[in-house]
């Protein structure tokens, strides 16, 4: 018989893992869903945890080190050329440059490092293209998990 050393699944296996059954469960939930505004936002929100994904992904083929607000999003889509340089980038970590836009067409914002102590701030200011909307018109925040799917 033939033993496999392997255990389990590696940390960025089982966060791929986790996104894709995220954006399968949000694809089938928005089957019951006739609202367009509703749907660009729960893809709003679908996008905006892939990121998440992917910067974490970076994050650890990087020594826990998340791209710069310089460097920004695009460093999950081609690899940096300006400090901190990744030690690792296997990328892409994001194939559709697309995916860092909400369903508005507007950019992500980012910021690294973010308030708060947090390592970055992950943001689409949602269907008004404003901060601080209500409604289906709120902000889609990385570090509020109202705005995420739970």
């Amino acid at each position: 018989m033939i033993r496999s050393n392997r255990r389990g699944l590696t940390p960025t296996e089982t966060l791929l893992v986790a996104a894709l059954v995220a954006a399968f469960a949000l694809i089938v939930a928005s089957r019951f869903v006739a609202d367009p505004t509703h749907e660009a936002r729960e893809l709003t929100i679908v996008r905006v945890q892939t990121v998440m994904d992917a910067l974490e992904r970076y994050a650890i083929d990087n020594a826990g080190v998340f791209p710069t607000t310089d460097q920004g999003l695009n460093a999950l889509v081609v690899k940096p050329q300006q400090p901190p340089l990744p030690i690792r980038w296997p990328g892409p970590y994001i194939d559709d440059p697309k995916m860092l836009e909400d369903a508005w067409g507007m950019p992500l914002q980012y910021v690294s490092p973010g308030a708060g102590n947090r390592p970055y701030v992950l943001w689409s200011n949602g269907a008004d293209r404003a901060e601080k909307g209500e409604g289906e018109d709120a902000d889609i925040q990385s570090w509020d998990r109202s705005t995420q799917i739970p």
